[in-house]
């Protein structure tokens, strides 16, 4: 009885559809200009490249930067916390505080990180075959490879895998930090979350500073960081091993966290 009370699959079920009836055209709109913008940027990349070649490199910087675009779509999500008559329908919805932070999850962090990578995938082939006619590209002048994503893991397999799970870890925990600063702001909360994270990263790197100057007095000078690298666990750097300790930290308790800021605005 209890579990029912906390998930139900058929309750759920409503609330996404509910969901995804009430906002398919914001979520169609945001998709469409989101594909455009990444679309832009790659060709525009490709034009002012000035190595003639386009290859893995470029696509992995490339993607790199088009994170950002998934980064403000997973900020933006429980829109309907931005106006009051919005908000008191969707806390007054009948389904647990789990389903309605599962349903958001969903939504913007999964389903978001599942289709920018389709829609990537899809822009830089699109690209590719914009400029295939000009005549740099066909006299083999300028070489524009095919883009793929085994390629991009393989560049971080030949670097060392550690690398890519680094990669991953940072990604997802600043996702998971959008998404929930944005139950602690109502008006211009995007904004007010990237503002928050910019803050949270200086502080730390206060901190850390501060540890360098405490433990490494002799080098460390200013605001540098000053640390010997060494091989961890498993291999990896110490370096790569603490930044992958706070972001995991920050990944495992803004999420949580989420769900109770939710159940604090439905009482």
């Amino acid at each position: 009885m209890k579990s029912h009370k906390f998930f139900s699959l058929k309750r759920f079920g409503r609330l996404l559809a509910a969901n995804l009836r009430l906002n398919s055209k914001r979520y169609l709109y945001t998709i469409i200009g989101g594909a455009f913008g990444i679309y832009l940027l790659l060709l525009f990349g490709m034009l002012t490249n000035e190595n003639y070649t386009i290859d893995y490199n470029y696509y992995s910087g490339l993607f790199s930067l088009s994170l950002m675009s998934l980064g403000l779509f997973i900020g933006s999500a429980f829109p309907a916390f931005s106006e009051k008559p919005a908000t008191a329908n969707f806390l007054l919805f009948p389904a647990s505080h789990f389903e309605k932070l599962l349903t958001q999850f969903l939504l913007y962090y999964v389903a978001g990180a599942t289709i920018f990578v389709f829609v990537f995938w899809v822009d830089a082939h699109l690209a590719r075959l914009s400029l295939l006619n000009l005549e740099d590209v066909r006299t083999g002048k300028w070489i524009i490879e095919p883009f793929s994503y085994g390629n991009i893991i393989q560049t971080f397999a030949i670097k060392k895998i550690e690398y890519f799970w680094h990669f991953l870890i940072i990604i997802f925990s600043s996702g998971g930090f959008l998404f929930t600063t944005r139950l602690f702001f109502k008006r211009f909360a995007l904004a007010k979350s990237i503002i928050s994270g910019v803050i949270l990263f200086l502080l730390t790197y206060v901190f850390l500073v501060l540890f360098s100057h405490l433990f490494y007095t002799e080098i460390t000078k200013g605001f540098n960081l000053a640390a010997i690298e060494y091989a961890g666990l498993w291999g990896v750097s110490n370096y790569i091993l603490l930044v992958d300790s706070l972001f995991a930290i920050i990944l495992l308790f803004f999420l949580p966290l989420a769900y109770f800021k939710l159940k604090e605005k439905q009482v």
